[in-house]
């Protein structure tokens, strides 16, 4: 597996979070809340391209409901191997910051 961006790491951990329906708004909220980064729409839609195209994310169309629904809504989820692309970012980031304190 080839190493992550840190966006594309952002992502990855923000559809973690949102869990079922993660679609690009609720990633691009998360996203900020985690890191105070406003991120515009293309912005983000270049790494969602990247992890579905690496097998990291898999993608599948919700129908939106109610008076004003519009077209289906593009949404995302992990896949195993995304899965296992966090925890291996997560266990990376362990190492390094092992040992390491401030005064």
């Amino acid at each position: 597996m080839s190493q992550l961006t840190r966006k594309e790491e952002q992502v990855l951990l923000a559809i973690f979070h949102i869990g079922l329906d993660a679609y690009l708004i609720p990633i691009q909220a998360k996203i900020k809340l985690f890191t105070g980064k406003n991120y515009s729409v293309g912005t983000i839609y270049a790494p969602l391209n990247r992890l579905h195209l690496n097998g990291l994310l898999e993608t599948y169309f919700k129908k939106q409901t109610g008076p004003n629904a519009g077209k289906p809504i593009k949404c995302y989820r992990l896949t195993e191997k995304g899965e296992m692309a966090l925890q291996v970012l997560r266990d990376q980031q362990k190492m390094m910051w092992k040992g390491v304190s401030f005064s």
